[in-house]
């Protein structure tokens, strides 16, 4: 009788013996398996603090690139609205009248000089509307100060009939972030508020005698607009 029980019992004995095998083989993988998960996590956690890593870096580079390409425009000036073909043949020299037509010899009593002025871009699109603006280099800085200055205490200019604007010379992004200002530098024309953009882009409002700065378009706009509304 105990050969008989023996012989039901060894195969059971072996099955368990195979699935203990099994489940022994399974835990190593299970085991082998969350190693590599670990390891995976580590490198997901250095591949991100390198990529953190690379984008400071290169938000920094590109920050230097956009100063070298302005400082490379400091003296630049661009004017808008000057009608096409005006300049004919010789924009410098006639950019070198229209300053003295605009400003007079009292303030110059010699033209600025100019070292380089030409319609940008380059080539006239037809399906554009409008002039092209007209961008000037000039040899001293100074002028630049002087003639932006006098632009602004001006507040109009006009050549031919046409409405003449100055402006600084900016690369893309600090240029794009300067027009958010746009809207509320009309408002501060309009209630006779001296201001001044300083660079890269932080509005200063002359308010009771202090300057007042703004780095957000918003809360510039929030200061100008929606109170002086009601005043009006």
């Amino acid at each position: 009788m105990l050969t008989h029980l023996d012989s039901k019992v060894d195969p059971i004995q072996t099955k368990l013996s195979s699935i203990q095998m099994s489940l022994d083989t399974l835990g190593e993988h299970v085991v082998s398996l969350e190693q590599r998960i670990g390891a995976n996590e580590d490198n997901l956690q250095d591949l991100s603090t390198r990529i953190n890593d690379l984008t400071k870096d290169n938000a920094y580079l590109m920050d230097k690139v956009q100063d070298l390409e302005n400082c490379g425009r400091a003296s630049n000036l661009r004017f808008v609205g000057i009608p096409e073909s005006s300049e004919g043949r010789d924009v410098l020299g006639f950019m070198a009248q229209l300053l003295l037509q605009l400003f007079g010899r009292e303030n110059f009593p010699e033209s600025p000089a100019i070292e380089r002025a030409h319609r940008t871009p380059l080539f006239r699109n037809n399906d554009r509307a409008g002039s092209r603006p007209i961008l000037i280099k000039l040899s001293n800085f100074q002028d630049k100060i002087k003639i932006l200055r006098l632009a602004r205490e001006k507040k109009e200019l006009v050549f031919k009939g046409t409405r003449i604007d100055i402006y600084p010379d900016f690369s893309a992004e600090p240029l794009k972030r300067r027009r958010t200002f746009d809207k509320v530098k009309r408002r501060l024309r309009e209630l006779n508020l001296k201001y001044s953009l300083r660079y890269p882009c932080t509005l200063s409002v002359i308010v009771d005698g202090k300057p007042q700065l703004y780095t957000c378009y918003k809360t510039a706009e929030t200061a100008f607009m929606s109170s002086m509304d009601s005043s009006l």
